[in-house]
């Protein structure tokens, strides 16, 4: 190896040493959601993992949303009565990202589920079984990223209805309330998903004299 050789190889090598190793992180998830136009915080304890940001490239290595099991309450104009749904949404799929230097950020198309487990109507309550299922739910989350996280919504998904059969025959009741597409989603992805820069070039022509 010629001696301009040893010498950008070792600066390479240095380079890379002094470049922070990403690590897979479930990166903390808060927002709202709309569904059927009864708002809603999103549950407490969501994340999106395992997954890594580059803050050279702006990529968003693939990951999934995870969202415990909870309840919302909305009142029912056709019952004339509160009803508390006990849920669980899941993404069935796994979704990549993107921040461009301007700070515009995306996710590829997260397909989410929807489990309806069971409902308190009025003081009834009522079982819904495990064919309470509503999938897929296609989601397109754009906004923006930052230092101080991952801004995304998408102001108008369709949730799909079940059979009259599901929902241990309350398909059709449960499609009132929950299918449809007056949805919306707003989400805050914490940590640092700063832009990259717009040009990483550190040299153009490395350690070799320009021609």
């Amino acid at each position: 190896m010629t001696a301009s050789g040893s010498i950008r190889a070792c600066f390479a090598l240095a380079l890379l040493s002094a470049l922070p190793i990403a690590q897979a992180t479930d990166f903390a998830v808060s927002g709202t959601i709309t569904v059927n136009g009864n708002p809603g915080a999103l549950p407490a304890g969501g994340t999106f993992g395992d997954s890594t940001y580059n803050a050279t490239t702006g990529a968003l290595s693939s990951g999934k949303f995870t969202f415990p099991q909870a309840t919302t309450t909305f009142h029912s104009d056709s019952l004339g009565v509160d009803v508390t749904v006990t849920y669980q949404v899941s993404q069935t799929n796994t979704s990549t990202g993107q921040v461009a230097t301007d700070g515009v950020a995306a996710l590829t198309q997260a397909q989410l589920k929807l489990k309806a487990i069971s409902a308190v109507v009025g003081f009834v309550p009522v079982s819904f079984g495990e064919t309470c299922i509503f999938q897929p739910i296609d989601v397109d989350l754009a906004g923006t990223g930052a230092a101080s996280g991952l801004d995304l919504a998408d102001s108008g998904f369709a949730i799909p209805t079940v059979a009259p059969t599901d929902c241990n025959g309350y398909g059709t009741q449960v499609n009132n309330g929950l299918a449809g597409s007056n949805n919306s989603l707003q989400m805050h992805i914490a940590g640092n998903f700063a832009p990259p820069p717009e040009d990483d070039t550190i040299f153009v022509n490395g350690f070799d004299p320009a021609t």
